[in-house]
């Protein structure tokens, strides 16, 4: 039985012509549905491949642990799309295809053959989705972006780390992660909606995502007028809502209302006899008071005795893991086969549940021009051809 007949995505074909990380995870998202997705990439390969160590297998494969982690579900071709039989290839491609993803400026998008002016003419039923870095007119477009510069300018730093600290960049690339996920939604949107609003092109910025994403500390800046600061772990509008050491390891305590934060001081010990803490606001404006009365009581407890008791009291709470305790967290919730197993890889699943049932990894991270031959017989190229291809350094 085909292993996608029973996903969403099934029958939708998904030429990615991205690179990097957002392009890249917006592709596999849509595969990881069920869609039939192409990775199209230069001879010398998607840069992420040399993004090492750790490899799985030799570095020579081009496997490397990042590229393997945002390209599961794919089949992949390697072409130049600065020749013109390259160009032809791709544009074969495109007229099999129901959605195109990249994430080239707009220059060398015209140069590849992926402008939008081309795309919408010789491929008007194909929905283009691409991730820009800056938005705005053409000399904006144009400046190269990656996820630190998009978290540096778009406040995401200005408000991470510690008050005394240092501006802090998130520990993943999340505004890349966050624009993949846009364009594959609005990928998705145009298909359904294509019979009776036909769409050509769905585009979000890194910079732009990163800073409407900022949500309710845009809002408050914008409400209030203030200059939104850096609270560690703490948020800016709910006391406590952050980290607190105990005596043996650090947990967090995440209070939404009124009532937890009277089972919180229960479980402590922490008395209130005035009333100075009874409502969020009051603890916002007595925020350091607060803090450090409940972090003297926090820090006599054993994490894990606290964090039993807090459990017992309904109080939202849990350890600050490490990555390995994470993942063996996961594991431990699903039976012990949390990661997929490709090959001689081990991968993180799709997150997304369709009807409780977990998306399989129908294809594990493919090597570069793995499927070139494979994809070029499909599209009607004859051996003797591609073999004069891959001589002329053409494809791979």
């Amino acid at each position: 039985m085909d292993a996608t007949a029973n996903l969403p995505l099934a029958g939708v074909r998904v030429l990615d012509c991205s690179r990097v990380l957002a392009g890249p995870f917006a592709s596999m998202t849509l595969g990881d549905l069920g869609a039939e997705v192409i990775k199209v990439e230069p001879p010398d390969g998607d840069e992420t491949r040399s993004w090492g160590p750790p490899y799985w297998g030799e570095p020579s494969d081009g496997l490397s642990a990042y590229f393997a982690a945002i390209n599961r579900n794919k089949r992949a071709i390697a072409v130049d799309l600065k020749t013109d039989d390259g160009r032809a290839i791709l544009n074969a491609l495109a007229a099999r295809a129901d959605i195109l993803v990249h994430n080239f400026r707009p220059s060398t998008a015209e140069r590849l053959g992926l402008g939008p002016e081309r795309l919408a003419t010789d491929h008007p039923h194909l929905v283009t989705a691409v991730v820009e870095g800056f938005p705005g007119g053409a000399a904006e477009r144009e400046r190269p972006a990656y996820d630190l510069l998009a978290q540096a300018v778009s406040g995401y730093m200005w408000v991470t780390g510690e008050p005394d600290g240092q501006p802090t960049k998130v520990g993943v690339a999340v505004l890349d992660l966050l624009a993949g996920l846009q364009v594959a939604l609005g990928a998705v949107a145009a298909l359904v909606g294509r019979d009776h609003t036909p769409v050509a092109r769905v585009q979000a910025s890194l910079v732009e995502v990163g800073v409407t994403s900022l949500i309710n500390v845009l809002a408050n800046h914008v409400a209030g007028g203030d200059e939104p600061q850096r609270h560690g772990s703490g948020h800016p509008n709910i006391v406590p809502y952050q980290s607190f050491e105990a005596a043996d390891g650090h947990l967090v305590i995440a209070i939404g209302n009124n009532a937890q934060f009277g089972r919180l001081l229960e479980v402590l010990g922490v008395r209130d006899p005035d009333g100075r803490y009874a409502t969020n606001a009051l603890r916002l404006e007595h925020r350091d008071e607060v803090i450090a009365s409940l972090a003297d009581a926090i820090r006599v407890w054993k994490r894990d005795d606290l964090l039993r008791s807090l459990a017992e009291a309904d109080i939202p709470a849990g350890p600050v893991n490490r990555v390995s305790e994470a993942v063996r967290m996961m594991e431990d919730a699903h039976g012990g086969s949390w990661l997929q197993e490709g090959g001689p890889m081990r991968l993180a699943p799709s997150p997304l549940l369709v009807d409780g049932r977990r998306a399989p990894l129908r294809r594990p991270p493919p090597r570069l021009g793995e499927h070139t031959d494979e994809i070029l017989a499909e599209l009607g190229w004859k051996q003797p051809a591609i073999d004069r291809m891959r001589e002329a350094g053409i494809v791979r």
